[in-house]
């Protein structure tokens, strides 16, 4: 029976594939399939264009999440807030609205706490993490990984 670092292992593995054949077919040079050579009036050929770019869409988000796994943690902390009202880890990485976030979160699903990944917004009160509202930000433990 596959573990769970086995299938990493696995991911990883396909990830180089799927690197190799976003660039082979010019989507990391304009970030979608805009620059492939298509005879844009056969109906067929847009047929094929549109489906690709839906596929190699996904395949983008799945490379960048085996991607984001495999960066080592730089810093495990806990925020604190500046005197600008933004959270920052003791290293001095600073939290705003769309920042991506890694942090250890309870739920009423799991039995001990987990480390997740979301996105930090602001209502204009104070931040939050996007699908943790009740959670205070002010003593959350965090993660920060190496940059890509």
């Amino acid at each position: 029976m596959a573990d769970l670092q086995m299938v990493l292992s696995e991911a990883v593995k396909l990830n180089r594939s799927i690197l190799q054949f976003l660039k082979f077919s010019i989507y990391t040079d304009y970030d979608d399939l805009s620059g492939l050579d298509i005879d844009r009036t056969d109906s067929e050929q847009l047929l094929l264009w549109e489906e690709l770019r839906r596929i190699t869409d996904k395949l983008a988000d799945v490379q960048e999440y085996v991607s984001y796994l495999t960066r080592p943690i730089t810093e495990v902390s806990i925020l604190r807030k500046g005197t600008a009202g933004k959270y920052r880890t003791a290293k001095g990485h600073f939290y705003d609205c769309r920042s991506s976030i890694e942090a250890l979160v309870t739920d009423e699903y799991h039995e001990v706490p987990y480390w997740t990944r979301t996105v930090v917004e602001h209502n204009r009160e104070d931040y939050y993490l996007v699908g943790y509202k009740d959670l205070p930000m002010k003593g959350l433990r965090v993660r920060v990984r190496s940059a890509a």
